[in-house]
């Protein structure tokens, strides 16, 4: 079977038990783990249990990523999501197809586009325009770090962090991925 290539929204964690960056799922607290499948996991207690289950037609389970970049940003709720990443993803096994995108059973991420201000809201081009990731330390059952995507206007009005080494760190990230900045 082909693979279907999707739009979605990731976020970045460094995690305190390895010091490394993650891509993390926007809504659950999962991390993608880097050179390996990601599973679906479903929203019912029997979905949960297994693990890379397939979603079917009536659930909610599965990997969701909309068919273009568009429609991701159309449907972006700027008011939670900020400070994320927007990127392709690679989608296999089983697939839902819906108006506007995918419910899958595995996917891999491709390449990461775009970056969403944690202040402003303002849409960055990660690969043309300047940014900077900022990072705050938060303790909830593991101690690991929230990033915070920044514009340069955000960055230079209230954190000055330094965009090389934000970029760097990104850098670092695709590499661990095996993925793009495109």
């Amino acid at each position: 079977m082909t693979p279907v290539i999707g739009w979605r929204f990731w976020k970045i964690r460094r995690t305190s038990r390895d010091c490394n960056l993650w891509l993390r799922s926007v809504i659950r607290n999962e991390l993608w783990p880097p050179m390996e499948r990601f599973e679906a996991h479903g929203s019912s207690y029997k979905e949960v249990s297994q693990r890379g289950s397939p979603p079917e037609a009536n659930s909610t389970s599965g990997i969701y990523a909309h068919k273009t970049s568009r429609h991701a940003l159309e449907n972006l709720d700027r008011c939670w999501c900020r400070g994320i990443f927007l990127g392709k993803v690679k989608l296999w096994g089983v697939i839902q197809k819906h108006q506007f995108g995918y419910r899958a059973q595995f996917a891999y991420p491709l390449s990461l586009h775009l970056g969403i201000c944690c202040v402003c809201k303002r849409i960055i081009n990660l690969k043309s325009e300047p940014f900077a990731i900022g990072w705050a330390t938060l303790y909830i059952t593991e101690s690991f770090s929230v990033s915070g995507f920044l514009c340069e206007r955000c960055n230079e009005r209230y954190y000055s962090v330094d965009t090389e080494s934000s970029y760097r760190e990104l850098i670092q990230l695709t590499e661990r991925y095996c993925i793009k900045i495109e």
